[in-house]
């Protein structure tokens, strides 16, 4: 069955549909790279923490989205990296189950299958403009592999990966699958040049659209322009990116303003992981490519005026697997019926008129290439699994930390490329060893309990242990044909 029949397929078969609102809005999310949970400054001074250099990058075109939506203090992005994270936000599926299960280098077989349904390809019910500007990551330059215009989108401006040789003229971005060459400027605001020009041409059709804004910044390698650097005393080039990622954040937003789009405009700004750099996910353990808190937890701010309250937080804990039904439920469309869909709709919680729901799967994450190897949280309780115990520690070494190390002679990063070994391993990859968490009352997850809660340990433990199984199933094997 093709592509087109398995969506017509699905848009026939589905389970249930919120009402329709009596505009259909359009939907905008933003998406940063790599951007700590300290990195903006409106989470940053909202808890207590100490270090000796704290972030210094201001955040006020951010802070300003906050202050006219929700600021989400316990949102989890999609996975602990790059590209299965993306995946987890485009199609509403755990990043395991789609298959994805590490970031994604040229020439790789593994990549987000022709047959998953994306947000964009869903908004087409209701015949939405779609566009995708900045870095893309699900597929593997050089394959042959859908990019984003076979998932959906009418128009793309992207990068596979990241921007190169950094966020400074980069010379690798292609436009419907065509590559451009060396723009010159940096690449956060080349982005937002592409997606407001597109908007130029399609917001007076009549059509809703979706768009779809992915930053570079702030992936290494990191530039910015001396002005922003340089009121920094330390790290300003990520700092400086970070800025000129919020001062291309506001140009959409008084874009938005300016063309009297922004009531009828559902706004979302995220992370696809946590930051690699010291400090920057405060007060989280751990950093990016790692299951603690620190990899994972992650900057989530929605605005939807009149129907998100404006101004307020939500310690309610939500994944980037939600955000696929919940806009289904904002824009009175159907979500697929016909697969395995790991997200709840939270559009309720967000209004704040429920401060519980059943969820169709818990929020999980299964990484082989670090420990702990799992994660699953169910209210205020996180559960981690490892197959190698590793101490609490305020700076962790993630190289020294991979379970799969060089051979003698190897570069020291080849390992960390998805290769047939991997695949091999991870299904090998079971914990035997966990430990329990109450992150309400322990966010930085210091204090085991799980002698202490023996029979919620065991629940836990054996729904992790079952999604981690199931899900391996249904994402496949890369390299023999599955």
């Amino acid at each position: 069955m093709n592509k087109v029949s398995l969506i017509s397929l699905a848009v026939l078969i589905f389970a249930g549909c919120a009402k329709e609102p009596v505009l259909t809005p359009n939907v905008v999310i933003l998406l940063a790279d790599d951007l700590g949970y300290n990195d903006l400054s409106c989470y940053r001074n909202n808890h207590d923490f100490e270090s000796d250099q704290p972030p210094t990058c201001v955040t006020p075109n951010i802070d300003k989205l906050a202050a006219m939506g929700l600021r989400c203090t316990d949102f989890y992005a999609g996975a602990a990296v790059c590209s299965p994270s993306r995946s987890a936000l485009m199609t509403g599926r755990n990043a395991t189950r789609v298959g994805i299960y590490n970031w994604i280098p040229p020439g790789q077989p593994m990549h987000l299958r022709d047959t998953e349904i994306t947000i964009a390809e869903m908004l087409k019910q209701k015949d939405y403009r779609t566009g995708h500007f900045g870095k893309w990551h699900l597929t593997s330059e050089g394959m042959e592999q859908p990019i984003p215009n076979d998932q959906g989108f009418d128009y793309s401006f992207f990068t596979y990966n990241n921007a190169n040789p950094s966020h400074h003229n980069p010379v690798n971005f292609f436009r419907n699958g065509n590559a451009e060459g060396k723009i010159e400027g940096y690449s956060c605001q080349i982005v937002m040049d592409e997606a407001l020009n597109w908007l130029d041409t399609i917001h007076q059709t009549g059509n809703p659209f979706f768009l779809n804004i992915w930053f570079n910044e702030p992936h290494n390698k990191v530039a910015a322009p001396p002005e922003l650097a340089n009121r920094h005393k330390y790290k300003k080039e990520y700092y400086g990116c970070i800025e000129n990622m919020d001062i291309a954040v506001g140009r959409l937003l008084s874009y938005l303003e300016k063309n009297e789009l922004g009531e009828n405009t559902i706004v979302i700004f995220a992370s696809d992981n946590g930051s690699d750099k010291d400090n920057s996910n405060l007060p989280l353990r751990g950093r990016k490519a790692l299951n603690f808190e620190g990899g994972i937890r992650d900057p989530f701010i929605i605005r939807f005026p009149g129907h998100i309250p404006e101004g307020k937080t939500s310690g309610f804990p939500g994944s980037f697997t939600d955000v696929l039904p919940t806009i289904a439920a904002y824009t009175g469309t159907r979500v697929p019926a016909d697969r395995t869909i790991d997200g709840s709709d939270l559009s309720e919680v967000l209004k704040g008129n429920v401060k519980e729901i059943n969820r169709n799967t818990p929020i999980f994450f299964f990484r082989y290439f670090h420990d702990p190897v799992i994660m699953l949280r169910k209210g205020d309780w996180c559960l981690l699994g490892f197959i190698d115990p590793i101490p609490l520690d305020s700076d962790y070494n993630v190289r020294e930390l991979a379970k799969i190390k060089p051979k003698e002679g190897e570069p020291a990063w080849v390992q960390w490329r998805f290769r047939e070994n991997h695949m091999q391993y991870l299904k090998e990859a079971v914990p035997h060893h966990f430990e329990l968490y109450n992150l309400q009352e322990d966010i930085s997850q210091e204090n085991d309990l799980s002698s202490l809660y023996p029979d919620r340990l065991a629940v836990m433990k054996e729904d992790a242990l079952h999604l981690r199984n199931e899900m391996i199933e249904e994402g496949g094997n890369w390299y023999n044909g599955n």
